[in-house]
């Protein structure tokens, strides 16, 4: 049984981050991920011999402290500005996976280990993986979305508050469909900065071309649908559903130009209702907290899930935490 003082499940930004946080102030953690790669939605996907990002395409900066971390990156090579003047949008170089593969190295990961429960032994936890994994920690970090962090807890034996029960319940999310075209003709329609969010058709919310983003050698088009339209057709087949994207866009992707194509599905792709403060204790009586994007600071004044707030979230769960562990230790 592997053991840590925080166990964070969910590798995305809030996760990684929170990692660093704690393992800089000199305590121990594993992080856990279902999938073969730590990224989350910062999710890059290679076909053939290019690479096209299908989840966040881009981040912004509205707070001082994200834009600390953001000169570091910069000054590392990790990313660079894309386009925008007001709020600049940044790409991450290579793909926005490569930026949280680059924040999570040294920290230990176990990945292709889904979690399946969590159960109290005492004054530690153990979290138990779908293949029969143990790990137990002094305290434990959920950051998937919301709606799959609850049924974990519900399927855990640690007590949870009515509110905190009510508030994960209540933050829902929309789904988000993503096509994904490699071409070997050009497309017409998309602005310099190979990226189009208006104009677009009903059902189309965002098209971008990776190639003239930066991150590909081919031409591999990334589009999204809206919620609505994602709503409507998730559960239809992939041909039905890029059929359906295909059909409204003509102008702009000619159909004989297109090589090959495939559908990416997130099931949470944007909260509808997200929660106003940065994480969620689940019980007085717990160390068990969850975080991520649709955790909010009070007063944020984009009022919607990103990368920023992902960022902002596990920062400060990971003071929560630090301080949570500072006293369990002086006692």
């Amino acid at each position: 049984m592997r053991e840590a003082d925080v166990t964070i499940v969910g590798g995305g930004m809030t996760g990684i981050l929170a990692a660093r946080k704690l393992m800089n102030a000199g305590w121990s953690v594993l992080v856990l991920d279902k999938s073969k790669s730590v990224g989350g939605r910062l999710a890059t996907r290679r076909i053939g011999g290019g690479r096209a990002d299908h989840g966040a395409q881009f981040f912004t900066v509205r707070t001082d402290s994200f834009q600390e971390l953001v000169d570091e990156w910069k000054t590392n090579g990790w990313v660079s500005k894309w386009f925008g003047e007001k709020h600049p949008r940044y790409k991450a170089v290579n793909g926005m996976n490569q930026l949280v593969k680059n924040l999570a190295n040294g920290v230990p990961l176990q990945l292709v280990s889904k979690v399946e429960r969590i159960e109290r032994n005492e004054e530690k936890y153990v979290v138990f993986s779908e293949k029969g994994e143990q790990v137990k920690a002094s305290a434990i970090l959920f950051t998937p979305p919301a709606p799959q962090t609850l049924q974990l807890l519900e399927s855990s034996k640690v007590s949870l508050s009515e509110e905190a029960v009510k508030a994960l319940d209540e933050m829902t999310f929309d789904p988000a469909l993503v096509g994904l075209l490699t071409l070997d003709g050009e497309t017409a329609g998309l602005s310099p900065e190979g990226h189009i969010d208006s104009g677009l058709p009903d059902g189309i919310e965002r098209i971008v071309d990776n190639q003239v983003k930066g991150i590909s050698d081919e031409k591999i088009i990334t589009i999204y649908a809206t919620a609505a339209f994602s709503n409507a057709y998730y559960d239809q087949e992939d041909k039905s559903v890029l059929d359906r994207m295909l059909s409204k866009l003509g102008h702009v992707i000619p159909r004989a130009a297109i090589s090959s194509q495939q559908l990416k599905r997130w099931r949470y792709a944007q909260a509808k209702h997200v929660h106003h403060h940065p994480f969620l204790q689940v019980s007085p009586h717990e160390a068990v907290y969850v975080a991520g994007d649709a955790f909010l600071h009070e007063g944020d004044p984009a009022e919607k899930t990103r990368v920023e707030s992902a960022v902002l979230s596990g920062l400060s769960v990971a003071e929560e935490l630090q301080q949570y562990l500072n006293e369990k230790a002086s006692t």
